[in-house]
């Protein structure tokens, strides 16, 4: 996953220990990932509560024996609890209670560089999953919309993590179907360019110009004014016009040569 240079994952070290926050800072900046914000250390349960609403990280790596109260209860204390919690102790007896409590990973002391590169990487996962699920809120409406008017409209709104773009239909080279995520592939200012959408192949399907965009496999939709031509090696294949190569299933061939010549696309 890229690193969102625009928004950096902030995240709050909470140890009754100065010297285990400033190491485990260390750690963090020097062999895992530099870009992470560490907005702040916390010693103690009260001093990690007023931060957390204060400072609002994205998450918190949280030592579970502090002094002036229990960890656990501090957390449950959030009705609506928006960062992630990573524990890091040396008391493994509590992994349980801490899943319960939907904490995202637990490093146990001494820790292991491998241990925090994973559970680092399991957090900007789940950070870039939440970013696009909140564009999402307003991702749908603009998809209603789009499929509302389809007839009318030229153009697309594609809303990523970092950016927006606004581009044509007839600029679309092709929609990859990744899982439940969308790739979409287009030209923009003469250059190819690619976003990842949180959105299903089949919403595409119903929001592109039908007589335009053809479902040649049952993981990509292609834009057939971009078919340059298909050629018949082990299978048969797409050729767009920036060379990039998209297979036909079998069974849809005839059904997209058919398409090709009711919609005037001499491409065979």
């Amino acid at each position: 996953m890229v690193t969102d240079i625009i928004n950096p994952i902030s995240v709050l070290i909470v140890d009754d220990e100065n010297k285990a926050c400033t190491n485990l800072k260390n750690m963090i900046h020097n062999y895992v990932d530099e870009t992470l914000n560490v907005v702040g250390f916390a010693h103690n349960t009260q001093e990690a509560s007023e931060m957390l609403k204060k400072l609002n990280p994205d998450a918190v790596f949280l030592d579970i024996h502090m002094p002036h109260g229990n960890v656990f209860e501090m957390l449950e204390n959030f009705s609506e609890r928006n960062f992630q919690v990573i524990f890091v102790t040396a008391y493994d007896e509590y992994a349980i209670k801490a899943f319960r409590l939907n904490a995202l990973d637990y490093i146990l002391k001494p820790i292991s560089l491998a241990e925090l590169k994973n559970a680092v990487q399991r957090l900007k996962e789940k950070i870039a999953y939440k970013r696009i699920v909140e564009d999402d809120k307003l991702l749908y409406a603009d998809l209603n919309n789009q499929i509302t008017n389809k007839q009318t409209q030229s153009n697309i709104t594609f809303k990523g993590t970092n950016s927006i773009e606004i581009v044509n239909f007839k600029d679309i080279y092709f929609v990859e179907a990744h899982s439940s995520y969308s790739r979409i592939v287009f030209i923009k200012d003469k250059q190819s360019k690619e976003m990842t959408m949180s959105n299903p192949l089949s919403e595409y399907e119903e929001i592109l110009p039908e007589n335009m965009f053809f479902r040649a496999h049952k993981s990509y939709l292609v834009n057939c004014a971009r078919i340059k031509r298909i050629e018949n090696r082990e299978n048969h294949i797409i050729i767009l016009s920036n060379d990039m190569e998209l297979p036909v299933s079998r069974r849809r061939y005839g059904v997209l040569l058919d398409f090709l010549r009711q919609n005037k696309y001499d491409h065979e």
